[in-house]
């Protein structure tokens, strides 16, 4: 037993990236099929590093508060408790941090939107730390006596926090900069939620305990405001209410534009004329997303899709109009199959290429077909604000339920190819259907932007794939029938070989 919880209930894992290591315990509580449960990251302080994971389960508070029977009759959930190696902090492993939970979401019943993290003191700041870098996949966070970087934390500003520190804390001070003796550099709770509520998050809560309580009321040094902060069951309890399943994150691209992105990487896009506003798909997300356009703008919303997969079109709200290509598009199973769809076709006005959508003003949507991911799939063009919405025409599944042929694809971009060097169609800006996988959502990938080069790209890839005059490596997410990937500069498909004609 460690302190009181059974060791069978833990495995020990190696989580591994990049020639870097850590030894994790991964407590598992009881399961029940079709469900799936909460994980909770916790990074320890300095004192627990080494290569004994007993030195970080017999700390406690800690990730025992997780694991207890009580906390697991309310709330099961799955804890994740790693290893600094000695002499290091966290920092340097917030991308192998960040990778594994999501191995953890796929290899074991775990709510990919209920993943939070906590951590005391050098535990504290890796949690800053991951929320800086990996803010889109942070449910929650309970940083205690951390410190942050506190310009970088400004990108966590749609994560729900609630940061704990003593006033008088002599080992990480509650504000000002701190120079780690580990090596990082940051500053106290105090100034850090200053920072994360400046950059617009109104989800972020602080408890400063006052000076001497921890030593008067809790019987600890000062630095261990974790011993108070963990028997707060109000904070466990609020960040166990938080989920990304209907949160939206929202930037502001141009005048007149915005983009929105849910808890499955779907982007949305708004965009406004002088008499109506249009919602540029819909995604997977459990929030009202009609609701939240009508909160960007006072104009009324009509909404266009970009193709025909659910998680482009996935919407509770039946819209006074509603754009999208039904070319060899089985509409009604798609509309009125699942949760949240009741669309009905009438309530459908179908586009094609060559159409423009009229907002008022001069802002008038041109509709250019690129089917290939889907029949009928299209892009819509926004000249008024330079701006090209291209769902999943470029950052390439063709390995995907109702993928055409490629050579029918390569012969849609190059119409496309063709209108976009004709004048008033130059520097438009690229926005996709799913941005951050752009090449750059998960950890271990680098960013490439949509853009006029990845078109040439494209169709070079399109010739060398029908030509067999590239490598095509297997590929793991297949729909029933194998998978492969190819790549060429900017561009890389996925695709199955039915499609290679």
């Amino acid at each position: 037993m460690i302190n009181g919880i059974e060791k069978k209930n833990i495995s020990v894992k190696e989580l591994k990236k990049d020639g870097r290591y850590l030894n994790a315990a991964l407590y598992m509580p009881k399961t029940e099929p079709g469900k799936t449960y909460p994980l909770v990251l916790f990074l320890h302080g300095a004192g627990e590093r080494g290569d004994d994971l007993n030195l970080v389960l017999d700390f406690t508070p800690g990730a025992d508060t997780f694991m207890t029977n009580a906390w697991q009759a309310e709330h099961p959930c799955f804890v994740l408790a790693p290893q600094c190696p000695e002499n290091q902090c966290w920092v340097p492993y917030v991308d192998l941090l960040a990778q594994s939970l999501l191995e953890m979401a796929a290899q074991y019943p775990v709510d990919i939107c209920r993943l939070y993290v906590t951590g005391v003191s050098m535990g504290g700041a890796g949690t800053w730390e991951l929320l800086t870098r990996y803010p889109h996949k942070i449910a929650a966070a309970m940083p205690i006596c951390g410190y942050a970087e506190p310009f970088k934390l400004r990108a966590a500003k749609d994560v729900p926090v609630w940061a704990f520190h003593a006033e008088d804390d002599p080992v990480v001070p509650v504000t000002g900069y701190y120079h780690s003796p580990h090596g990082a550099v940051g500053v106290g709770s105090r100034m850090a939620m200053s920072s994360l509520r400046s950059s617009g998050n109104r989800d972020a809560h602080y408890t400063e305990y006052p000076a001497g309580e921890m030593e008067n009321v809790y019987h600890t040094h000062p630095h261990g405001s974790w011993t108070a902060a963990y028997q707060n069951k109000e904070a466990l309890e609020w960040m166990f209410g938080k989920t990304r399943f209907d949160r939206y994150e929202i930037e502001f691209i141009c005048p007149g534009v915005f983009y929105m992105e849910d808890y499955n990487n779907d982007s949305m896009y708004l965009v406004e004329g002088k008499e109506k506003a249009l919602l540029i798909d819909t995604g997977l997300g459990g929030g009202n997303v009609r609701k939240m356009a009508e909160s960007l703008t006072s104009l009324p919303v009509e909404l266009a899709v970009t193709h025909a997969h659910i998680d482009h079109l996935l919407s509770g709200d039946v819209f006074e109009k509603y754009y999208m290509s039904k070319k060899d598009v089985p509409l009604l199973p798609r509309l009125n199959d699942g949760t949240g769809k009741n669309f009905t076709e009438k309530d459908v006005i179908d586009i094609k290429d060559g159409d423009v959508i009229d907002l008022g003003g001069d802002v008038k949507i041109e509709v250019a077909e690129v089917e290939g991911h889907t029949p009928g799939s299209v892009v819509f063009i926004d000249r008024a604000h330079k701006c090209m919405f291209t769902g999943d025409a470029f950052g390439l599944w063709m390995q995907v339920p109702l993928a055409r042929p490629i050579s029918e694809y390569k012969a849609a971009v190059l119409r496309l190819k063709e209108k976009l060097q004709k004048p008033g169609y130059t520097e438009l800006a690229f926005l996709g259907g799913h941005r951050r996988q752009e090449g750059g959502e998960d950890p271990q990938d680098k960013y490439v932007p949509n853009s006029y080069e990845k078109i040439d790209d494209m169709l070079t890839l399109c010739d060398l794939i029908l030509e067999k005059k590239i490598e095509a490596k297997p590929f793991p997410m297949n729909f029933g029938e194998p998978a492969f990937i190819s790549t060429y500069k900017t561009a890389y498909m996925v695709f199955m070989e039915s499609v290679r004609k």
